[in-house]
């Protein structure tokens, strides 16, 4: 008698313990910010600046939203320097 009230309470025990598992009340959403897709202005500061900040972006990531830029977003022409290659 005595140990069937035992397995009794151990298989009470272990049910309890199997299911306070299943619920969960952690219903809060988190928000998530999205990326920013502004261009910084200190991109715009020169040519150089403008193709380093371009390669500093994920080249592979296709599922991004398209970078924006200011209306006075201008970066300077340098006729001086050789074109930067982008590969």
């Amino acid at each position: 008698m005595k140990t069937t009230k035992m397995l009794l309470a151990a298989s009470g025990a272990a049910l309890l313990l199997t299911l306070s598992g299943c619920w969960d009340d952690d219903d809060d959403t988190v928000a998530e910010t999205p990326p920013s897709t502004a261009v910084p202005d200190s991109a715009g500061v020169s040519a150089a600046a403008f193709v380093s900040y371009i390669l500093s972006l994920g080249a592979g990531d296709e599922t991004s939203e398209p970078l924006t830029l200011n209306d006075a977003f201008a970066v300077p022409a340098e006729d001086s320097a050789e074109p930067t290659p982008l590969v």
